[in-house]
């Protein structure tokens, strides 16, 4: 974190510097720099450059976009406090004098959910005194988010009343400050916190008013003002406050006003290691994620034939209903399951009076068929989940006197399956995982799983299957 750093003083796009130093990165450590991007360049160079207008990571907020001399600014990393390095895929001679574009738009988005992430980090704080233990902005891709980590419960109410407060100040357009403070002033700070408890421990013993004589806290007495941090700090401290709201210790980026965030909106929220993970949005961003849900919910309310506000209770009435087809759905599949039982029954008792081959149709068709040997049967339901694979494979149980499959495709070379069999039948399994097609498992008298392979694969293992 730089003191006056241009990427907090100004919101130009442009400027222009000298390249002071152009390393090319190799080996190791050009690996190492490609696993941070996530991705693999031909060549990688980091430049230290005269001006740093861009922010580098740091806070759980990511660097910032931009280009240098056209190049696209991979990222920009904070070297110990002391410069910041950015990584392009491109080298450029030390001494020239480069063109340094900000991509400002996303600076600002960054801006705009940093700010919003303090004022709710705040509410909570001053509300149930938890802490944010984690901060991370997510803002490019489909899915952007903000996601932040606390050490408390918060329940639905309470988190819809906090977003409801956090518009609120949003909407009173305070102005969001910012300050440093020098190592030897919060030393002073704690060591006259600590001599005041302990005149306040004394004047208790001796039943003396708390308090008294003690220098009052006032705006004026700001080398000591209160502010959250996450973790250990030392050296020069910026700290973010909103009057009245909070006060972080923070080295990110922030708008000028909380008016500025225009809206902040919460995405959802679950439990996480003995407390809450909110997943939020605020700004220009915020707003984008709302207008398309409201589309969507405008789109699927015109294909069901109802308004806005009777939605709800139309999609309840259509989960009734498919409720009530599945279950029609599941009867109807199980009494041609019982045909197809009865058939193969026929069928395998006639090829043992005549001791025949089983026949059957050998998978190839899309209805359901059975094919196999004496020693194995195959069933094929195609277009079965496998909660009816599981229903069919019980009810075959009454059928069938042989180790049998009852499978269904899922793609070109891939089939599930739930099976079956007599005694000794998962070890007989486990000895066909081993020849590695198959995946799965269970007990004795019911397992399921996958069969990789063609459906020529499939009837050639069935054909040798002993």
């Amino acid at each position: 974190m730089f003191k006056n750093a241009l990427y907090y003083q100004e919101e130009k796009e442009s400027y222009k510097a000298k390249v002071l130093s152009c390393l090319v990165l190799e080996g190791k450590e050009k690996a190492t720099w490609e696993k941070r991007v996530g991705k693999s360049f031909p060549a990688l160079f980091l430049l230290r450059l005269s001006e740093e207008p861009f922010y580098p990571e740091g806070g759980g907020q990511a660097p910032d976009k931009g280009t240098i001399d056209g190049a696209e600014l991979l990222f920009a990393e904070n070297m110990e406090d002391e410069y910041i390095v950015h990584l392009l895929e491109k080298g450029i001679p030390e001494g020239t004098e480069v063109l340094l574009k900000v991509d400002y738009a996303y600076r600002r988005r960054q801006s705009e959910n940093h700010s919003g992430e303090h004022i709710f980090a705040g509410l909570i704080s001053s509300r149930f005194g938890y802490s944010n233990v984690g901060f991370h902005m997510e803002l490019l891709g489909d899915n952007p988010h903000v996601t932040v980590d606390f050490d408390g419960e918060l329940s639905e109410e309470e988190l819809s009343d906090l977003e409801s407060a956090v518009n609120a100040v949003i909407r009173k357009n305070l102005p969001i400050e910012e300050k440093y403070l020098e190592e030897q002033n919060i030393e002073k700070q704690k060591i006259e916190e600590q001599n005041n408890d302990e005149q306040d421990i004394e004047k208790e013993s001796k039943g003396e008013e708390l308090g008294k004589g003690r220098a009052v806290f006032t705006k004026k007495q700001e080398d000591k003002p209160e502010f959250r941090q996450k973790k250990a700090l030392s050296g020069a401290i910026r700290v973010v406050s909103i009057p009245g709201v909070d006060s972080c210790a923070c080295c990110g980026t922030h708008v000028k006003r909380t008016g500025e965030i225009g809206l902040f909106k919460l995405l959802s929220f679950e439990r996480h290691r003995g407390g809450t993970r909110v997943f939020l949005l605020s700004g220009e961003l915020a707003f984008l994620d709302t207008q398309k849900k409201e589309k969507l919910l405008f789109k699927v309310s015109r294909k069901l034939s109802t308004d806005y506000q009777s939605l709800s209770e139309r999609v309840d009435k259509l989960k009734e209903q498919t409720e009530e087809e599945r279950g029609r759905r599941i009867a109807l599949s199980l009494q041609a399951v019982e045909l197809l039982g009865n058939t193969y029954k026929k069928e395998r008792y006639r090829h043992i009076q005549e001791k025949a081959v089983l026949s059957g149709k050998p998978l190839l068709g899309e209805g359901l068929e059975y094919y196999g040997n004496k020693n194995l049967a195959v069933f094929h339901f195609p277009d079965f989940e496998m909660i009816l694979l599981n229903k069919a494979c019980e009810s075959l149980k009454s059928y069938v006197d042989t180790d049998f499959f009852c499978f269904s495709r899922r793609g070109e070379r891939e089939w599930q399956f739930a099976g079956a069999g007599q005694a000794g039948f998962l070890e007989r399994f486990k000895k066909w995982k081993e020849e590695g097609r198959f995946s799965g498992g269970g007990k004795e008298e019911m397992l399921q799983g996958r069969f990789r392979g063609s459906r020529e694969e499939l009837k050639d293992w069935i054909d040798s299957a002993r």
